[in-house]
């Protein structure tokens, strides 16, 4: 994944938000990106890029990613499916450079919102944001009845400014989830902009909420290691290796 730097070095690591920006935040202001982030894949990274821009004037660069997912919510009897875990969504929005991530709690209460009172609550006084980047696909607000027409409408009668931008063909997280389940770790990878890492328990198990490829032999390697290693994923999501696996490892390609 190519890293976007962030332009802002005077400013604190990144901040993880769950409630929102004070009064007089330096962040307060900023363009922020709204989607589920679930494996910050290469559409979701076109979606950065162009906030980035937006924001060249020196207004800060946030994210909006809730947890639960809300498929975890609504479906929590559902196979895993998770490309990222929130420790993995935390350390990579800190490498492309992000000055803020915020990640409210999303329960009935949040999820049941109208799309007016999210703009009102969330992007209004939790945030004080200047101006929202979404993809063409984005819905929000109870029984995601707002649209991206609602957004730049309601928005911009706010002072929000507002930029929807076309889907990335082929980039999606439902795309990396269907490459993941049918062991091609390579189109995987084209898909997220890099390999795509696991975290494992103490048992060499893949963490359960995340989404598994099927059982079979792997080349996997530490996250920017050199050298790679083969391991056989089994049926119950464990890793069997000649050597002991470190917890995060990186899955290059199927063997067999």
């Amino acid at each position: 994944m190519t890293q976007i730097p962030s332009p802002h070095p005077f400013r604190p690591e990144m901040a993880v938000l769950r409630a929102g920006l004070a009064a007089g935040s330096a962040l307060r202001g900023g363009v922020i990106v709204l989607g589920n982030f679930d494996g910050f894949h290469r559409g979701h990274q076109f979606l950065i890029r162009s906030a980035r821009r937006i924001a060249a004037d020196g207004r800060a660069v946030g994210v909006m990613s809730v947890e639960p997912h809300p498929r975890q919510v609504f479906s929590p009897d559902a196979a895993p499916f998770r490309l990222a875990l929130p420790e993995q969504k935390h350390g990579t929005a800190r490498r492309i450079g992000l000055d803020y991530l915020f990640e409210p709690a999303f329960d009935r209460a949040f999820a049941g919102m109208s799309p007016c009172d999210f703009i009102d609550e969330v992007l209004c006084r939790r945030l004080g944001v200047s101006h929202v980047v979404v993809g063409a696909d984005f819905h929000f607000g109870a029984k995601r009845a707002g649209t991206t027409r609602t957004l730049t409408q309601e928005g911009t009668a706010r002072g929000i400014g507002v930029t929807v931008l076309p889907l990335q063909g082929g980039f999606s997280s439902t795309a990396a989830r269907q490459a993941i389940l049918a062991g091609d770790m390579r189109q995987a990878r084209h898909c997220l902009g890099r390999p795509r890492e696991a975290v494992l328990d103490p048992g060499q198990r893949l963490a359960p909420a995340q989404i598994r490829p099927p059982a079979g032999l792997y080349r996997v390697r530490v996250p920017h290691g050199a050298r790679p290693r083969p391991v056989r994923l089994d049926t119950e999501g464990r890793l069997l290796s000649a050597e002991s696996l470190p917890r995060r490892i990186e899955f290059l390609d199927r063997r067999g």
